[in-house]
């Protein structure tokens, strides 16, 4: 988000747009089974789902079901994130 911020004000449009829907949607507050289809669909989409789909039965004291998935979605998402910034912030620093 550094790359692409003008100023200071642009990270609020990044914490109002992206990050709440996301922590509304991933089952943070609620239960995702309860949303209906289409939300679930795009909840399964979202990167915060499946950490939280780790950390809540470990922190039951449990193994979490699918963890190989949820760890490899993980690292996918964190792979393209890391790339995408460095394509940017090269392209931000070389102007």
């Amino acid at each position: 988000m550094n790359a692409l911020a003008p100023g200071y004000d642009f990270f609020t449009y990044f914490f109002t747009l992206v990050l709440t829907p996301m922590l509304l949607l991933s089952g943070v507050f609620f239960p995702v089974e309860q949303m209906p289809g289409a939300l679930q669909a795009v909840a399964g989409a979202l990167p915060l789902k499946h950490a939280i789909d780790v950390a809540r039965p470990l922190l039951l004291g449990r193994v979490p079901e699918g963890l190989l998935l949820h760890i490899m979605v993980l690292v996918a998402y964190a792979a393209g994130a890391y790339y995408v910034a460095l394509v940017l912030t090269r392209r931000r620093l070389l102007k």
